[in-house]
């Protein structure tokens, strides 16, 4: 009996343990991080209810959630709005605790999916106490890099990574952040969240995104948002679209403009935002031509989402679909409706979640709304989580708590400062200025009601939505407290809110600084028809000004009415709304720095102007848009400061620790005019030797097509001869060295055995790298590549060196200059050229521009287009050039709408210089200018003013340079041609030679010669012909493909005049200027000897160039290769009016083609006419110009490889057809563009 109990006892508890015992967890993807983002999404969204997914799309105050209201209803996302805090003056623990609490709600649901929590974080973690608060965007637009004057998104790169920083330290993953408005009325209210009324200053400063979220991977896919990691946020791109250009500046208003204004002026920044990476883009409360863009479907999901290809998240901004009616909320379900519908992914309601999820489930499910709509919302929320790493750290930890107000980042934001104020007036005379005041005096006066006022100092946005008064909301440094802290101690300081007159005359002052400005302001309750000083400002200009020397500093987020005060003021500076950071102000006002700052808005004299920004007809500003006075230290501050105000008489320009616009000025200045004109000289080296570099200071030779040391020569031999005549140009009398330039266009293709690529086809940016190193094995460091013309006929003798007739795919393809040059990093100042090293060169993007648009392709002809056409056809690959980095731009011989690109002022300095802010230089093509006229060289002497008048900064003779001298110094020494023309060519030439550290580094050594056409390399080179290979026909239908082609046959034809011709293969533009015919030239392998490579041993090849009917029927052949195409030619002899394939081709093709099964591979540099022999044809191939590496056209034909390419131009019936284009009225190809048959491997590898 005691046995039985204790058996039923043991059983007992092993059924206990059985049942208690939990079952194995079921493997959810979406919790696992080693699964690809897009399995793990589909994986939840498979899980989740229509309740669970609209949860998703809610964003509520922060105000109306709690752990509860997260878990009942999934909120996706929780925000504080303006002033929206956990307590007054809380800590960051305090608000990590605050989110960590609503997110532990939202992690006990079912699905346990996190919330993102967000703020706005415009100008520093800006509703927190204590935190940095930066200037607001208006001042940042201004900032100018000390070291070359140049627009600084450096600054606001690092700026972001603070912000990001401080963000995170309160446990907060998401900001509202940046706001992308391009301001067109300073009467808006919000003009100070905007950068500038210029939309490419806008653009170049959305590189605060990869500072918010991290730098993005240069293979990262276009459009997917980014987010490096815990010391990151999500960004916001804001607000979309047109905000900035409301009618009177009213906010939320209309915005009226065309199709072609919204794309040029509004929409450049979003576009670059998304290249970027950011992860979401916040909708604008404003209309676009009197629809609302909440309810824009045309622009958010036609535009935003599949054309510019973004694949974060779309939000709503506060209460945004309330206010899609009017008055607000006067139809919500139609707001629902309408805002879902547009493509709005996640809404910030904030308050009445329950009255929007109710609202949107019942259009879901009665099926107004598809669940295709809903899907598509949380897809894109839940890869923004996935990708910031929400699911794996939901919780915020205290490990950055210190990062929040720390003292490194408010010395940026006291930098920021100091770069961002703008000097508009200097004295009451030129050789009288005012400013930097000194230190040490007897008595100051400072005035004005911003001058001891933190919360005016930071403007709206700060602590709460509105801004604040005083100083005891947060910490930070007020003016007046900076002047103390900077002048010399035994200066008396007397600070005096209003003084009357009386005051001001009685005490006898050395000199007063008055600040005054506007009150804070946000959003609407800034909108201002006056745009006046707040009083008492203007009376204490006139009471100090009117009785003593004075300097007014304006804090503002906006031009202000200054005019009538204007002739009393001695100095007036723009301080916009500097944040918490005053010490900047007072640092740059007492000289520690110089004024570097340039407007970023035009400042008007009167608000009847308005709007008025420049380029406008009535332009007719008190100050312009770009306008900024410098000044220099009066000390040197420390080893850093690039300044220097004593008589130093050492060669600055020699010190490689000198910032490069100092080095450029000292050299600038030793110049003579002689010198200055040698610099802008390039000549060819068949009429250049070491003493002519030294006599005319030339500046920079040249090789041309074939023009090499000695036939067939070493790279020794080619580094001895570039040595040589550097020597001359250091032996001169500033040892200024010279930079030799050739075409290497594919490959370094002057050279013997050197890698010849396929012509602008392949993996461009390792082909860059590749070529860079070729090049310096021969000692040269300057290319005339790349190439980026839009070839837009192919009748054009030069369409092989363009990529495409597509824009876009030639935008893409100028990653090749980060190849050449070496990848510009990212917080490098835009439009300055960069050169990584010895191991790159500097890049030429070429021809600028039109030069592929000309009227039937004729070479050198003229370019008609309208400016919309100019926009989008023609520039965005020089816009993404100039991004890159690129060194120089060649100009076009061709004419824009008739006007000699040589000699048109308006697309040199206006446009590409000044709107796209080129900091290179530019360069003429060979004997340019000559060409400005007609017959060449008619009237050289306007031909030398024509064209360095309209910008052009280094002239490629190649051979009368000394004619070009004596024209140039009769120019300059009888003021036709400014002495400011000469120096800001010559400064831009030293800027790219200073870059490129050919002051450090003048001479060449043997390092790389080893390099040349080394196997790696001819390695790359084939796996581009193999990926460049587009096959257009295989088979006679899709079930019966004749390729891949069997490598066992009995008695294998191999016919055509390009089958054993390296020179044909290659193309124009190598070894010789228009190329060569035959195998003796350079070092390569042949499409034939390839052939012979692959086959099997077996297979007999049998080689005949033009067999005729007979010997093909009588050979038994199993089938039949046959290799025509174009000979090689270059430029205007490449010019065709009828492409066809030179004889005997056509022979060939009709011969073999009728008689065996044959494929047919056709070498050209451009589609030409095939179509007669297509039916005879089985398989048809472009091969392109496919450079010295044949053996990659048979890996595929073959099998080793699968075909891949597709066409980069429409491949047309007959010429009558052209010009045509994908998207013409009358396209109808042959093959239309992207067209291209893959095929799979034969075997694995």
């Amino acid at each position: 009996m005691a046995r039985s109990r204790v058996a039923i006892l043991i059983m007992g508890v092993v059924l206990w343990c059985c049942l208690t015992t939990p079952a194995k967890a079921e493997y959810m993807k979406y919790k696992d991080p080693k699964q690809p983002i897009p399995v793990r999404i589909q994986d939840l969204l498979d899980r989740m209810t229509l309740e669970e997914k609209i949860g998703q799309m809610v964003q509520i105050e922060r105000k109306v959630a709690s752990a509860d209201v997260m878990k009942e209803y999934f909120i996706g996302s929780v925000l504080s709005g303006g002033g929206s805090v956990p307590a007054p003056q809380a800590s960051a623990e305090t608000w990590i605790n605050m989110v960590n609490d609503f997110q532990r709600g939202s992690l006990s649901t079912r699905l346990g999916i996190p919330m993102i929590y967000g703020i706005d974080s415009v100008h520093g973690n800006n509703n927190v106490y204590k935190a940095t608060i930066f200037p607001h965007n208006i001042g940042l637009g201004a900032s100018r890099h000390v070291d070359a004057l140049l627009l600084d998104p450096e600054l606001v790169n690092k700026i972001g990574a603070a912000t990001a920083l401080e963000t995170r330290a309160t446990g907060i993953p998401y900001a509202f952040a940046p706001c992308i408005a391009v301001c067109r009325d300073p009467r808006w209210g919000r003009c100070y969240e905007s950068y500038s009324e210029d939309p490419q200053i806008v653009k170049d400063m959305t590189d605060i995104i990869p500072g918010l979220q991290g730098n993005i991977p240069t293979d990262s896919p276009k459009g997917v948002p980014f987010v490096a990691g815990k010391n990151n946020v999500v960004a916001c791109s804001k607000h979309y679209v047109g905000d900035g250009g409301t009618t009177k500046g009213i906010n939320e208003n209309n915005t009226v403009i065309d199709w072609q204004g919204l794309l040029s002026i509004h929409m450049p920044a979003y576009h670059t935002s998304i290249m970027k990476g950011v992860s979401t883009v916040m909708i604008s409360y404003s209309s676009w031509n009197g629809i609302k863009m909440h309810a824009n479907r045309e622009l958010i999901t036609g535009f935003l989402k599949n054309t510019l290809g973004f694949k974060g998240f779309v939000i709503s901004d506060w209460e945004g679909l309330d206010r899609i009616t009017y008055p607000p909320h006067a139809n919500y379900s139609y707001s629902i409706q309408a805002g879902i519908h547009a493509g709005i992914d996640m809404v910030m309601v904030p308050y009445n979640y329950k009255e929007f999820i109710d609202g949107l489930t019942f259009h879901v499910k009665n099926n107004v709304i598809p669940m295709s709509r809903i899907d598509d919302a949380v897809r894109r929320i839940l890869r923004v989580k996935f990708v910031m790493g929400l699911f794996e750290n939901p919780l915020a930890d205290n490990s950055l708590v210190d990062q929040l107000g720390s003292q490194e980042h408010r010395e940026l934001a006291r930098e920021a400062v100091r770069k961002s104020l703008v000097l508009l007036k200097n004295g009451q005379s030129l050789n009288r200025p005012l400013l930097p005041l000194p230190k040490k005096t007897s008595k100051i006066l400072v005035a004005g009601s911003h001058a001891d006022n933190l919360g005016y100092q930071c403007g709206g946005w700060t602590i709460e939505w509105q801004g604040f008064n005083g100083n005891n909301r947060t910490i930070g440094t007020t003016i007046v407290a900076a002047i103390k802290n900077t002048i010399d101690p035994s200066t008396n300081v007397v600070f005096k809110e209003n003084p009357n007159a009386e005051f001001v005359k009685s005490n006898n002052f050395s000199y007063a600084i008055v600040v005054v400005g506007e009150h804070p302001y946000a959003e609407t309750d800034g909108d201002s028809m006056n745009l006046t000083i707040a009083d008492p400002g203007p009376t204490t200009i006139r009471n100090v000004c009117g009785a003593m020397k004075c300097v007014v500093i304006i804090i503002s987020g906006r031009p202000v009415v200054i005019e009538p005060y204007l002739a009393s003021i001695d100095a007036l500076v723009a301080a916009w709304l500097p944040g918490t950071e005053g010490q900047g102000v007072a640092d740059v006002v007492f000289g520690d720095y110089g004024f570097t700052g340039k407007l970023p808005r035009t400042w008007f004299k009167t608000v009847d102007q308005l709007p008025m920004n420049v380029g406008d007809p009535h332009y007719d500003p008190l100050y312009p848009f770009g306008f900024g006075i410098t000044t220099e230290p009066t000390t040197r501050q420390s080893d850093d400061n690039p300044f220097l105000t004593n008589a130093d008489t050492k060669m600055i320009y020699k010190d490689s620790n000198q910032p490069y616009n100092v080095r450029i000025k000292d050299l600038i200045g030793r110049m003579t005019l002689e010198e200055k004109i040698g610099q802008m000289i390039q000549i060819e080296r068949n009429v250049s030797s070491p003493e002519v570099m030294r006599k005319y200071f030339i500046g920079s030779l040249l090789s041309g097509g074939g023009s090499e040391p000695t036939p067939q020569a070493s790279p020794k031999d080619w580094i001895d001869m570039v040595n040589e005549f550097q020597k001359g140009s250091l032996s001169s009398r500033l040892g200024i060295p010279m930079i030799y330039g050739i075409d290497a266009v594919h490959g370094h293709n002057n050279v013997y055995k050197a890698t010849i690529f396929p012509h602008n086809i392949g993996l461009v940016s390792r082909i860059g790298v590749v070529t860079a190193l070729e090049v310096r094995a021969t000692g040269i460091h300057y290319v005339f590549a790349p190439c980026i013309a839009v070839c837009r006929d192919p009748r054009w003798g030069r369409c092989y060196e363009s990529y495409s007739e597509d824009p876009k795919i030639v935008q893409d393809m100028t990653e090749i200059i980060p190849g050449l040059q070496g990848q510009i990093p990212s917080s490098y100042p835009k439009g300055v050229p960069f050169v990584g090293g010895m191991e790159s060169v500097a890049a030429c993007a070429k021809h600028y521009i039109g030069d592929g648009g000309t009227t039937e392709g004729i070479n050198e002809n003229n370019t008609v287009i309208d400016n919309k056409g100019l926009l989008s056809i023609l520039l965005p690959g020089y816009v993404s050039s100039i991004r890159k980095g690129v060194a120089t731009v060649m100009i076009s011989y061709s004419s824009l709408n008739g006007v000699k690109m040589h000699a048109n002022y308006e697309m040199v300095t206006n446009f590409l210089k000044k709107n796209l802010r080129f900091k290179g230089f530019v360069i003429s093509d060979w004997e340019g200018i000559d060409r400005i006229t007609s017959p060449p060289h008619a009237n050289y002497t306007y031909s030398i003013e024509a064209s360095v008048n309209a910008g052009l900064d280094m002239i490629m003779l190649p051979y009368n340079y000394t004619e070009f001298i004596d024209g140039l110094t009769y120019l300059v020494k009888n003021n036709f041609v400014p002495m400011s023309r000469i120096d800001d060519a010559v400064k831009r030439i030293l800027l790219v030679k200073f870059t490129m550290g050919l002051f450090e580094n003048p001479l060449a050594d043997e390092r790389f010669v080893k390099q040349l056409g080394c196997e790696a390399h001819r390695e790359l080179a084939r796996d581009a012909v193999r990926k460049s290979l587009v096959l257009l026909k295989n088979g006679k239908s899709a079930d019966a493909p004749l390729l891949p082609l069997p490598k066992k046959a009995s008695n294998i034809l191999v016919a055509g005049s390009h089958a054993d011709n390296l020179g044909y293969q290659c193309g124009g533009w190598t070894i010789k200027w228009m190329g060569f015919s035959g195998n003796n030239l350079t070092t390569g392998t042949t499409i034939l000897t390839a052939i012979k490579n692959t086959v099997d041993p077996t297979s007999k090849v049998v080689y005949n160039e033009n067999p005729d009917a007979e010997f093909v029927k009588s050979g038994g052949f199993s089938y039949a290769i046959v290799v025509v195409g174009e000979h090689p030619y270059a430029e205007t002899k490449g010019d065709n009016l009828n492409l066809t394939i030179p004889e005997p081709g056509p022979s060939t093709i009709t011969n073999v083609c009728g008689t065996v099964k044959c494929v047919v591979v056709v070498v050209s540099g451009r589609p030409v006419v095939i179509q007669p022999y297509v039916a005879s044809i089985e398989a048809l191939v472009a091969a392109w110009l496919p450079g010295s590496e044949g053996q990659g056209v048979a890996d595929v034909l073959f099998g080793d490889f699968g075909f891949t390419g597709k066409l980069s131009f429409t491949w047309f019936k007959t010429v009558d057809q052209l010009p045509m284009h994908v998207g013409d009225p009358h396209y109808d190809p042959l093959f239309p563009l992207g067209f291209g048959l893959t095929t799979q491997p034969a075997k694995a590898q």
